[in-house]
């Protein structure tokens, strides 16, 4: 995965976190400072944090052995490949910057989707703001210890730095990370911020193939081989949940008779006996985006599909040992038993893909199970039907079912259907053209008004009818 360095995981108290080994083998310091700032985050984030690290200390790595050539980068030369990183990102062996384009001919794949570009410059960012950290207060402590003070003057970031002897290629390259690396620390997020910072997020177009059909996602679970995986894929798409929040469900979340489910926060109940069954690492793997609401909206025919499927699930496959409380259990194997949760990713989606294949849909590159969540929004903001006669729920209600922080993330992720646009423009069409002649304004004008006036008198029959 990366060319000149490897990143390793390991266990610490308890919570999983990485090691970064630079091409002579030995940890970059660095970056095991970064790795341990973030063990109080969510162990998805500390991951990906640190993945995104790691191919940036790579980039870094082959930009100052092409562009170095054994040598320490000067200041300008180490902006310009900071500067480059983003279009290195973004377009690859395409991009216009030549820094960019020839670390992409040496350090492929370059080119990332769009919308994967913002975390990667975050975990950047993160380590810039942690380092300068570091730097303030190693540099207070250097005010009242001498001692302290040479130490930080000597300390190498790696071993091999300051030695004099001949060094091996892998061994000189490890020197210029070392000097690329202490450069960009003494930066600190001033230097990101003149050439890294003021870049605005790449706003990527939603693709709204990235939702599953919605007429497609029940011969999905019906096509899955266990009640398991049916009830787990129906109350993907039943409640817009996602996957870690309905792998995380435990059963006291379901009422059966409210046909209701809610999707808890494992923070808000921290000492769930469930909970204390697990390993510490086990527990550490408990995940939670940030979701803002433990209520679900559950919609048709999924609702239905998982509360029939969760009833043969538990008579015919489920294992009442009452060690956890966990609904989805592994099936088989040593695991028998044990929370699904902690089941690799990949094996998940590869029975995802595997039935989606056989039914004959196609997604984008990239798209998993995290579709049936695309496909519930995109249904509940545009197709959901209401009470009073219209369709579509208002953003804000979307924006607590899906469990978004933001508003903004709402309004990108569950986008107005394209069919149902080319409906109204031809509803509209029709209704500006008479007879081959367009409407007056004013005509128009009346038209909206009576159409008015009909939903108020719609709307106060209704109020009365309520009153009895």
């Amino acid at each position: 995965m990366y060319k000149n360095v490897s990143l390793r995981s390991r266990t610490e108290n308890g919570r999983a976190t990485w090691r970064l080994l630079g091409p002579d083998g030995q940890p970059i310091e660095a970056f095991t400072a970064f790795a341990t700032g973030l063990r109080s985050s969510p162990r998805n984030t500390r991951n990906s944090y640190c993945r995104h690290l790691a191919e940036f200390i790579d980039y870094l790595i082959e930009a100052t052995a092409l562009i170095g050539q054994g040598r320490q980068l000067s200041k300008l030369e180490l902006t310009e490949v900071i500067e480059a990183y983003g279009e290195y990102l973004r377009l690859g062996a395409d991009a216009g910057n030549s820094i960019a384009r020839e670390v992409a001919a040496h350090l492929p794949p370059g080119t990332n989707a769009a919308n994967s570009i913002t975390p990667k410059k975050a975990a950047v960012r993160r380590f810039l703001k942690l380092s300068e950290e570091i730097r303030k207060e190693m540099a207070e402590l250097a005010m009242l210890s001498s001692h302290v003070t040479s130490q930080i003057a000597s300390e190498p970031l790696l071993p091999e730095l300051g030695q004099r002897r001949a060094l091996k290629p892998a061994q000189v390259r490890a020197m210029q990370a070392s000097s690329m690396l202490a450069g960009v620390i003494a930066g600190g997020p001033k230097l990101v911020e003149a050439v890294l910072l003021d870049e605005e997020a790449d706003d990527a177009p939603y693709d709204e193939r990235r939702a599953f059909p919605y007429d497609k996602a029940m011969e999905l679970i019906d096509c899955m081989p266990t009640y398991r995986d049916k009830s787990y894929y129906s109350l993907l798409g039943a409640s817009g949940g996602r996957a870690h929040e309905i792998l995380q469900t435990l059963q006291q979340d379901i009422d059966v008779e409210e046909r209701t489910v809610r999707l808890v926060a494992p923070a808000s109940r921290r000492g769930h006996p469930s909970y204390r069954f697990l390993q510490p690492e086990q527990r550490d793997a408990l995940a939670w985006k940030g979701r803002t609401t433990d209520l679900t909206l559950l919609i048709e025919p999924f609702a239905t599909a998982f509360f029939e499927s969760l009833q043969k699930y538990l008579e015919q496959e489920h294992i009442p040992h009452g060690k956890h409380d966990f609904l989805f259990q592994y099936l088989s194997g040593p695991e028998r038993g044990m929370p699904y949760f902690l089941s690799a990713p990949g094996t998940r989606l590869e029975k995802f893909h595997q039935v989606r294949r056989r039914i004959g849909v196609e997604l984008p590159r990239g798209t998993g199970s995290h579709s049936l969540r695309h496909m519930y929004g995109t249904y509940t903001l545009n197709f959901f039907p209401r009470a009073n006669g219209d369709y579509g729920l208002p953003m804000p209600i979307v924006q607590q079912l899906m469990g978004h922080a933001d508003i903004k993330t709402t309004a990108k992720y569950a986008r107005y259907d394209q069919d149902l646009r080319k409906l109204e423009v031809q509803n509209a069409n029709r209704v500006l053209f008479r007879n081959g002649t367009p409407k007056r304004l004013l005509e128009l004008k009346l038209d909206a008004l009576e159409a008015q006036i009909a939903k108020v008198r719609a709307e106060l029959a209704q109020e009365a009818l309520s009153r009895g």
